[in-house]
């Protein structure tokens, strides 16, 4: 199901229970649930995520293309040699 079609189907039941007076009860109890859900799904996400450390090591001809002191034709050779 789609966020739009959460969000339709959540403002149906708001509607039912306003219609039946247990709009408050939803609000009180569906907010914090709500908030733990997010807080959970945010940390589950970033314990989830890859490491900064476990980047695949530079191709040398990136290094020495990022490098500005290095003459251009160096930089052609360290990319011929990797070719």
């Amino acid at each position: 199901m789609t966020s739009a079609g959460r969000a339709a189907l959540w403002l149906l039941v708001g509607w039912l229970l306003a219609a039946e007076g247990r709009l408050v009860s939803l609000l009180t109890a569906g907010v914090p649930a709500s908030v733990v859900a997010l807080v959970l799904r945010a940390l589950v996400r970033q314990q989830r995520a890859p490491s900064i450390c476990d980047r695949p090591l530079v191709p040398e001809r990136y290094r020495v293309a990022d490098d500005l002191t290095q003459p251009i034709t160096v930089v052609v050779e360290a990319a011929e040699a990797e070719a």
